[in-house]
């Protein structure tokens, strides 16, 4: 679990700081990749962080049966709460935070119909 936690927030991180680092560029001056460095610095670190987070839901929620996937859901996006201090924050972190439990729950499903399992 821990393994694969790590690679969906790496998945993760990758992607939504190539996204904002474009779409949403911090220095105009500098370039691209400048901006992508420093996006990936603080949602890499949030991401681990939520990741904590996210095993604990994880053993909270394993129980659940078919409601696992929506409350699951609905706790990762819970994770976000704290950011609401800063609004400009929440605005990344509600994104981030739902691609993290896309990719978390891809990774999910292809280990457990993986044949090594």
């Amino acid at each position: 679990m821990i393994l694969r936690k790590i690679f969906a927030a790496l998945i993760t991180t990758i992607v939504t700081s190539l996204f904002f680092g474009v779409q949403f560029p911090l220095f105009e001056s500098d370039g691209v990749l400048s901006n992508v460095f420093i996006y990936m610095i603080y949602i890499g670190g949030g991401t681990l962080l939520g990741g904590l987070g996210s095993m604990g839901i994880e053993k909270m929620t394993r129980n659940f049966g078919d409601a696992r996937v929506m409350f699951s859901f609905i706790f990762h996006m819970g994770l976000t709460i704290p950011v609401i201090v800063n609004p400009f924050f929440f605005v990344y972190a509600v994104p981030v935070a739902a691609l993290f439990f896309v990719t978390d729950e891809i990774l999910r499903r292809r280990r457990s119909e993986s044949v090594f399992a």
